[in-house]
C-alpha cells in the first residue's frame, strides 16, 4: 500500500483546517486555544479516506507568522503540498513566506486550492485565479492544478479529492530500507498504561514492533552526546490503527520503552543506530529568499530549522562578507546545540531578531573540519560535495586529513553498506607504490577498512620516508628507526588516535614496499648501513671470527669489546645477520652460517628421540655449546623437546 504525506501551506485564516475537515472528516485543531481563537497554533494531523487503497496523511500547519516555527516542524517531510489561497484575500504575506519555505525545502509538486469561493462573485474569482497563476509562474507550482473550492458548500471538494488521488499515483522517492529508518519527533506525550509516545512523519526506512532504535541527539547525563539513547519499539499506530510495522511516508505514533518523556523533545530524531550524524557544525549551500529585505553578514547569529528541530547557530560565509536577497553561497553553520542530520537534508534559517524567515539551503557535509574563510581549496572541496559524482565525493573525503573508515563514510553520505561497497570497489587500485607527489585518482582500503585516496597515500608515504630518513641521518649505523618512535611520530603528524588504524597504516606501508621490518626497528626499503673503511675492516674481521669458530660459538658480549661504541657493533652484527653470514642463536650467541648448517644436519641424523648428551657427541662439541644450540632448533621448528629428550619433526 502506497503511503503519501500531504502538507498544507498558506496564509492564516485562509481555510486550511476547514478544507482538511471537508476532505477527511477530521478537525485537526485539537487545542482548546485553537478552537477559541479560530486559528491553528500547533501541527494538526488527519488522513483522507479513499477507495484507491492509499494511506494519505495530511499535516495541517499554522498559517500565522507567530507560529512559523511550528509550521517548519511538520512541513519538511511531505510528498507534495496542498497550497491554500483564500478567494476573498488572494496572495498575502504568509502566502509568500510559506511558498519561499517550500522552495527552499525542495518540495517539487502540489495542488493549489482557492478556498472560500462562496464568499466572492464569479468575476472576482476569475480575476483571483489569474492572479494566483501569475504568482506561481516559473516555480514548481506552475502548471499544477488550481481548483476553486468551498468547504462551506462542498463545491469541488470531491474534484479536489480526485486530484489528490491522481497525485498519489506517482512514484514516491522515499526509501524503505530498514537501516535508513528515521522519524523526526514533532510531539512527545505519555499515555496511562503505555508510557512514552512520540509522533512524527516516518521520512525514511521501516520499523517494526520489538526493534531497538536510538534517540538522537541525546545529551542527558552519562549519555555521551552523539551516542544517542537506546529505546525499544513497544507499539506502533498509523492513522489511528495499531500495526506491527510502519513504513516511510506514514504519519506514525510510536510507544517506546526504555525512555521517559523527559528523555525526548520535539526536534529529536528516532533512528536506526548510526543512521544519522549528530553534529555541531555543517557545511551547506545557502540561499537567501528573493523576497527577503535582510542582509546576512558573516558571523551572523540565526535560527536554524531542519526536520522538526530548531537551534541557534552562527553563519560563516566562506567566500564573502555578506549575502543578500536572491543570492547563494557556500557557508559553514556552527551550531550552539547538536542536531541529528544526514547529508542532503534541507533547512530553513530565520533572522535572530526580529525572527523573520530569510532563507534556506541543503546540508552538504555533516562532519566538516572547521574552515578558514576565502580558501580556494576549501571552496573547491565543498563544490565537489555540491555538484560532484559519488565517486568524486568518496575520493575527496578519503583524501582529507581525517582518516575515515568505509562504514563511517557510508553513514556520512547516507548510503547503505552495499551501495558504499559497490562504489568503493570500482575505485580500488593496485597501484600502491605511489610517490609523495602522486595525483593518481584511486582508492586504497586498509586492513581495518580505513579508506585513503591514492593521493593521500602518496602524502603519507612522503611523510613516513621523511621521518625515517631524518633518523637514518642522525643515526647512520642504526638499522632503522625504533618501531614505536615511528608510530608515535606518524600519530602526531597525522592526528591518528585509533591504535588499530595506526597499525593498519604501517602494515600497508610495509606491504606496499615502502618500508621494511627489522624486528624492533623499521627502515626504508633497501636501506643499507654505510661504514667507514675502518669499520668495514672490523666488520670483515668479526665475520671471519665467527666463520673460523664454526660450532664453537663466540659470546656476543665478548664481541662488544671490539669498539667502545656498542651501537656500531650491534649494527654490524645485525647487518651480518641480515645478509645470512651469521645466525642469531639467542641474545648471548651468534653462530656462523656454516656452523648452523652443521648443527642442523647433526640433529637430522637422528632417526628417533635423542638426548642432549647424544647430540653433543654427534656434533663433537662441548655440552655448553650444544645446550645453547638445541633450544634454537626447537624455536626454528626443527625439533620438539618433551622434557628429557628431543625428536626431529621437520627434515
Amino acid at each position: 500500500m502506497k503511503n503519501i504525506i500531504i502538507g498544507t501551506a498558506g496564509h492564516v485564516d485562509h481555510g486550511k483546517t476547514r478544507l482538511i475537515k471537508a476532505l477527511s472528516g477530521i478537525d485537526t485543531d485539537r487545542l482548546e486555544e485553537e478552537k477559541k481563537r479560530g486559528i491553528t497554533i500547533e501541527l494538526g494531523f488527519a488522513h483522507i479516506p479513499n477507495d484507491a487503497g492509499y494511506n494519505i496523511g495530511v499535516i495541517d500547519v499554522p498559517g500565522h507568522e507567530k507560529f512559523i516555527k511550528n509550521m517548519l516542524a511538520g512541513i519538511g517531510g511531505i510528498d507534495f503540498v496542498l497550497f491554500v489561497v483564500a478567494a476573498d484575500e488572494g496572495i498575502m504575506p504568509q502566502t509568500r513566506e510559506h511558498f519561499e519555505i517550500l522552495k527552499a525545502l525542495g518540495i517539487s509538486d502540489g495542488i493549489i486550492a482557492v478556498t472560500k469561493t462562496d464568499m466572492v462573485d464569479e468575476e472576482w474569482l476569475e480575476m483571483l485565479l489569474e492572479e494566483v497563476e501569475d504568482y506561481f509562474k516559473g516555480s514548481f507550482l506552475e502548471g499544477k492544478p488550481v481548483i476553486p473550492v468551498s468547504a462551506a458548500t462542498g463545491e469541488n471538494i470531491e474534484l479536489l479529492k480526485e486530484e489528490i488521488i491522481r497525485k498519489c499515483d506517482r512514484e514516491t522517492k522515499r526509501r524503505e530500507e530498514k537501516e535508513l529508518f528515521r522519524l523526526p519527533v514533532d510531539r512527545v506525550f505519555t499515555m496511562s498504561g503505555f508510557g512514552t509516545v512520540v509522533t512524527g512523519t516516518l521520512v525514511d526506512g521501516t520499523i517494526k514492533v520489538g526493534d531497538e532504535v536510538m534517540v538522537y541527539p541525546h545529551v542527558g547525563e552519562g549519555a555521551g552526546g552523539s551516542d544517542g539513547k537506546k529505546a525499544k519499539i513497544r507499539g506502533i499506530q498509523t492513522y489511528g490503527k495499531d500495526t506491527d510495522m510502519a513504513i516511510a511516508g506514514q504519519r506514525t505514533a510510536i510507544n517506546l520503552s526504555g525512555v521517559s518523556k523527559e528523555d525526548i523533545d520535539r526536534g529529536d530524531v528516532l533512528a536506526w543506530k548510526d543512521a544519522v550524524t549528530v553534529t555541531n557544525m555543517i557545511d551547506v549551500k545557502l540561499n537567501i529568499f528573493s523576497s527577503s529585505d535582510r542582509i546576512v553578514l558573516n558571523n551572523s547569529r540565526v535560527h536554524l530549522y531542519s526536520g522538526s528541530d530548531e537551534v541557534l547557530c552562527k553563519v560563516i560565509l566562506l567566500d564573502r562578507d555578506a549575502i543578500a536577497a536572491d543570492e547563494e553561497c557556500y557557508a559553514q553553520l556552527r551550531l550552539e546545540e547538536p542536531m541529528a542530520l544526514r547529508r542532503g537534508d534541507r533547512f530553513i534559517i530565520r533572522f535572530y531578531s526580529p525572527i523573520i524567515t530569510i532563507g534556506g539551503g541543503i546540508v552538504l557535509d555533516t562532519l566538516p573540519a572547521k574552515h578558514k574563510r576565502n580558501r580556494e581549496e576549501i571552496l573547491e572541496g565543498i563544490d565537489i560535495l555540491a555538484n560532484g559524482s559519488l565517486s568524486d565525493i568518496i575520493l575527496m573525503k578519503a583524501g582529507e586529513r581525517r582518516f575515515v573508515k568505509q562504514e563511517e563514510l557510508a553513514r556520512e553520505l547516507g548510503l547503505l553498506d552495499g551501495e558504499m561497497e559497490a562504489s568503493v570497489a570500482a575505485l580500488l587500485t593496485d597501484s600502491v607504490t605511489l610517490d609523495a607527489d602522486s595525483q593518481t585518482a584511486g582508492l586504497i582500503r586498509l586492513a581495518d577498512r580505513t579508506l585513503m585516496s591514492t593521493a593521500k597515500f602518496g602524502r603519507l608515504r612522503g611523510s613516513a620516508e621523511h621521518i625515517i630518513n631524518e633518523y637514518h641521518e642522525a643515526n647512520p649505523l642504526a638499522d632503522g628507526i625504533p618501531r614505536q618512535e615511528l608510530l608515535s611520530r606518524i600519530r602526531e603528524q597525522w592526528f591518528i588516535t585509533d591504535d588499530k588504524m595506526l597499525q593498519s597504516v604501517v602494515r600497508f606501508l610495509l606491504e606496499a614496499g615502502v618500508i621494511e621490518d627489522k624486528g624492533k626497528s623499521i627502515a626504508l626499503k633497501g636501506f643499507k648501513i654505510e661504514y667507514t673503511p675502518a669499520q668495514l675492516a672490523l666488520k670483515d674481521k668479526i665475520a671471519k671470527m665467527y666463520k673460523d669458530a664454526g660450532i664453537e660459538m663466540i659470546r656476543t658480549e665478548d664481541v662488544m669489546t671490539f669498539d667502545k661504541d656498542r651501537g656500531i657493533i650491534n649494527a654490524m652484527l645485525g647487518d651480518l645477520a641480515d645478509s645470512g653470514e651469521i645466525i642469531k642463536v639467542n641474545p648471548s650467541y651468534y653462530i656462523s652460517a656454516e656452523g648452523w648448517s652443521i648443527a642442523l644436519e647433526a640433529a637430522k641424523s637422528f632417526e628417533g628421540e635423542f638426548t642432549l648428551a647424544e647430540y653433543r657427541d654427534k656434533l663433537g662439541t662441548s655440552r655448553k655449546y650444544a645446550a645453547e644450540i638445541l633450544p634454537a632448533l626447537d624455536k626454528a621448528g626443527l625439533t620438539v623437546f618433551n622434557g628429557t629428550s628431543r625428536v626431529v619433526v621437520k627434515r
